[in-house]
């Protein structure tokens, strides 16, 4: 029988990599935090609309430490003590893994910085904005883009499921610190209203969201037919 640490690494070698030249260019682009820049600029700016100033502040200035707390646990804190290498690192493996690009990452993959900091921001948003459609596609964001890290070689299953499961408590701890000692309005029924989530977010731009989100997956593909792997 497999140990956990063999089938964790056979099934990360199963998901990882294509012979599509396609998908290679996808999964390139999408793991690229740039290539996310539009759908950064208008959730800001929904969070700012839908806010008093202060309000979006407290908002803004809690995503921001958010974000820096989980890069510090996982980065800083987690990955150089348990010092597990990444597949395209690993000794035993790295030759059997898909390189795109050559792109290697880091030395240590334990836990996934993706996995985790889009997960606790899926997680943190989802409770924000209150929005059932908003939830299922701030999931399908991060489960997609944390499938690039399969895909690339650059972690572990393992890896990802981990980053998964401190990115979600994190967003949640987060966000009910906010809630009760920052930002005591979050999370309060202001409206009775078909136009607004219960959490106070006009239903419309929560649709305006939706749609960047799936607009920038279009244009990543579009993006990804043209480029050419040199």
């Amino acid at each position: 029988m497999f140990s956990l640490n063999e089938l964790d690494h056979q099934l990360t070698l199963a998901i990882n990599g294509s012979d599509s030249l396609f998908w290679d260019n996808v999964m390139y682009t999408v793991t690229d935090t740039f290539s996310w820049t539009l759908v950064i600029i208008v959730l800001l700016a929904i969070i700012f609309k839908n806010n008093t100033w202060k309000e979006a502040l407290m908002v803004y200035v809690t995503m921001i430490l958010l974000i820096v707390v989980a890069d510090r646990i996982c980065s800083g804190m987690v990955k150089p003590m348990v010092a597990r290498w990444r597949p395209t690192q690993d000794p035993q493996l790295m030759y059997f893994v898909d390189v795109v690009r050559n792109y290697r990452g880091g030395r240590f993959g334990f836990f996934s910085g993706h996995a985790c900091n889009t997960m606790c921001m899926a997680m943190f948003l989802s409770w924000l904005f209150r929005s059932t459609k908003v939830t299922l596609t701030l999931i399908f964001w991060s489960l997609s883009t944390t499938f690039t890290r399969l895909y690339l070689g650059v972690h572990y299953l393992g890896d990802v499921c981990v980053g998964f499961t401190v990115g979600a408590i994190l967003g949640f701890c987060f966000y009910w610190l906010m809630e009760r000692y920052v930002h005591p309005r979050v999370g309060k029924t202001r409206f009775i209203s078909d136009q607004f989530t219960s959490s106070g977010y006009l239903k419309d731009d929560m649709d305006t969201f939706m749609t960047v989100v799936f607009f920038n997956y279009i244009c990543v593909i579009i993006f990804a037919m043209t480029l050419g792997i040199g």
